[in-house]
């Protein structure tokens, strides 16, 4: 008999700020969360359920997602795959449950510049007093840009505002 598993409420956690804490320091400012709630945002610009982060572009030097971790969760990684490969995300940081059996863990796994970091323990998401019933992975993308034939310039704050400027302010 396999172990029960309870059904959660929601498929949306806030990152536990010390995750937040540790990718700033290690990777700087964060550019977007395109996956997150005025409230849960962890940065400047981001993207809520309403603009729709998998319809918009990621375009930033570094992009942290804490996506839903329903069934949606594969269009996530296809998403931050696509935007990284595109050259519009320098680097994305994603925090993920740990499911090394699921196909999107498997594309991540087998590129080059993934790296999947696993987090010792549980976290406690957001205001939760209980930790996750689940292992957590982060996963950055794009772990060493300067020796990737796919990595751009990086782009100033500026050139990042004004081509934002430039496709409009859907996304």
């Amino acid at each position: 008999m396999g172990a029960y598993m309870p059904k959660a409420l929601t498929d949306k956690w806030s990152t536990p700020p010390h995750i937040i804490d540790q990718v700033v320091e290690e990777f700087g400012s964060i550019g977007l969360d395109p996956a997150a709630s005025p409230d849960n945002a962890v940065s400047k610009r981001y993207f809520t359920e309403q603009k729709d982060g998998l319809k918009c572009q990621w375009l930033a030097n570094l992009v942290y997602v804490n996506p839903p971790y329903g069934r949606i969760l594969n269009a996530w990684v296809a998403k931050a795959l696509e935007e990284y490969d595109s050259g519009r995300s320098k680097r994305i940081v994603m925090l993920l449950p740990s499911r090394t059996c699921t196909r999107w863990f498997h594309a991540l796994y087998e590129r080059l510049d993934v790296e999947i970091r696993f987090i010792k323990g549980r976290l406690k998401y957001g205001d939760g007093s209980s930790p996750a019933p689940f292992p957590s992975i982060l996963v950055i993308i794009g772990k060493n840009p300067d020796n990737l034939s796919t990595a751009l310039e990086i782009m100033s704050d500026r050139q990042l505002a004004e081509y934002q400027e430039a496709i409009g302010d859907d996304c």
